[in-house]
């Protein structure tokens, strides 16, 4: 048969040192939480991804406004597809969307340099109503 070794009880004053310790590592993890949700953390946490942001999507736009450039200067006369009517006089809103996402998703420089535009304009509105509620 195999005898069980059983562990010596903790004394009293080893139990008060880990409690001790415990405490000091709980005390150090709600600081630390504290800071980072303090309103001035958050505050500046959302501005910097909101600059970081800005600066991407208008370096991306200033790209794609260089590409649309040289690709007009490049060119003499106007595409054939710029130059065909919509079938019907005109098409709906969301078809007329749809198709600015497919060109866009060909590498359209044209569509391309709009629907950053208008992912700029909300990152920006989006960027503004944070910073207004983190006001508030």
């Amino acid at each position: 048969m195999s005898e069980k070794n059983p562990t010596p009880a903790p004394t009293p004053e080893e139990i008060e040192t880990r409690l001790a310790a415990l405490r000091a590592s709980v005390a150090d993890d709600v600081e630390e939480l504290a800071l980072r949700l303090a309103p001035e953390a958050l505050k500046t946490a959302a501005r910097t991804t909101a600059e970081a942001t800005v600066a991407d999507l208008r370096e991306r736009a200033q790209s794609t406004a260089a590409g649309l450039k040289a690709r007009v200067q490049g060119q003499d006369a106007p595409s054939p597809a710029a130059a065909t009517p919509t079938a019907g006089g005109g098409a709906s809103v969301i078809a007329r969307a749809q198709r600015l996402f497919d060109d866009a998703r060909d590498g359209d420089p044209q569509a391309l340099a709009i629907v950053t535009g208008v992912a700029a304009a909300l990152v920006g509105l989006s960027a503004f109503a944070l910073v207004k509620a983190l006001r508030r």
